[in-house]
């Protein structure tokens, strides 16, 4: 019985052609290769899921496959296989939570000393860079400035912040952005077509919402909704499995808090914790929500929820509050009750005017009210 393969792993990219949202880093990569212009650090920063370890290995398939560089090398070559596989012994993998003691780094800087056996270059790709102790860090940083010929070095992280300035200031440093969920949706639909899956759109958007802008956690996902639902996935089991909230039940919501109906909003929210829903996510989907609406509003000054309009100014002092309420939602009494107080809240907020505002409105009326008293002056 052969391994089944999960989907992430299968439809891992293999050429930088076929990653989906870092075209710019795609780009530059390419440039470098092409103009043989290759440094010999580099540090990925992003969120998980991004590609950070993909690109790494392609940028090691595209130095050191049969006649490279190469931006386009061949897949079906031994060497270019074993990259992708993990196994090259001119490649090597180190998990920096596990491997991030001045021992290891020590062991690393003698092997850096020979030359590669297999490969042009000899490439070390440290994942979660930042979890490496301080000495660690210091015994790197002589190797990093002056490395062999044949060495180059690739970190990864996802706290930047954590990794020494001595060493961020010797790398060529690469900022991995959150996938458009418009782009995930796309390369998910495509990966559905080739699994014979029939999935709804509705369905497909809300996993790449659930991503989080991160293409691995979507494919993990949907492999498990295939799982769960065989061959037909509909946004309902989507819903169900993930206690989301659907968008039609956001967009309701979002109206009724612009028209003021307190007890519709208080009423609503019990219906969606007695169904199991993430209110988090909700949240977070309201948030996502009101900012496309307030960028919508910036054309005509208002925005209409379903029989309600709402200025801009409105929109964002209610996503103002609704952002300050997302880090306290699951402290304090209960997170049903913080949902509630947080919601209500935006309304009010919403309701309040800006004192620059209310004073451009009466000078507005005050020049008004001067002009009618010139007119009856010069009537009288």
């Amino acid at each position: 019985m052969s391994t089944y393969q999960v989907i992430a792993r299968r439809y891992r990219p293999k050429q930088f052609s076929e990653l989906v949202g870092q075209e710019h880093i795609v780009k530059t990569l390419s440039n470098a290769i092409t103009s043989g212009r290759i440094g010999h650090a580099y540090l990925f920063v992003g969120p998980r899921g991004t590609g950070k370890t993909t690109v790494s290995r392609l940028f090691a398939k595209a130095l050191n496959a049969k006649g490279g560089p190469n931006v386009h090398p061949d897949d079906n070559d031994e060497i270019s296989q074993a990259i992708m596989n993990g196994t090259c012994m001119d490649v090597i993998e180190i998990d920096g939570a596990s491997n991030r003691g001045i021992d290891d780094i020590k062991k690393l800087r003698e092997d850096c000393r020979y030359a590669p056996t297999q490969c042009s270059f000899k490439i070390y790709i440290i994942d979660e860079v930042h979890s490496l102790s301080g000495d660690a860090f210091n015994a790197l940083l002589k190797t990093l400035e002056e490395p062999p010929s044949h060495v180059k070095f690739i970190f990864a992280t996802t706290e930047a912040h954590k990794v020494l300035g001595t060493i961020t200031s010797r790398c060529q440093r690469f900022e991995f952005r959150p996938i458009p969920s418009e782009q995930i949706a796309k390369h998910l639909k495509y990966i559905a077509e080739q699994e014979d899956i029939d999935v709804s759109d509705e369905a497909i958007r809300a996993i790449a919402r659930l991503a989080n802008g991160g293409m691995r956690d979507a494919q993990s996902i949907l492999d498990q909704m295939i799982s769960f639902c065989g061959k037909k996935l509909e946004i309902a089991d989507v819903i169900g499995v993930y206690g989301l909230v659907s968008e039609t039940e956001v967009a309701n919501l979002l109206e009724q808090m612009a028209l003021g109906n307190y007890s519709a909003i208080v009423e609503t929210v019990g219906e969606l914790v007695d169904r199991g829903c993430d209110l988090y996510r909700a949240l977070c989907d309201m948030q996502a929500t009101l900012r496309n609406a307030m960028v919508e509003s910036f054309k005509s000054g208002y925005y209409t929820f379903g029989q309600k309009s709402m200025s801009s100014e409105q929109i964002m002092r209610m996503l103002d509050v609704l952002q300050g309420a997302e880090k306290g939602l699951k402290n304090g009494l209960s997170e049903k009750a913080n949902f509630e107080v947080a919601l209500l809240k935006a309304v009010e907020e919403s309701r309040v005017r800006a004192i620059n505002t209310l004073i451009k409105e009466l000078d507005k009326l005050s020049g008004a009210d001067s002009e009618t008293q010139k007119k009856n002056n010069g009537a009288s």
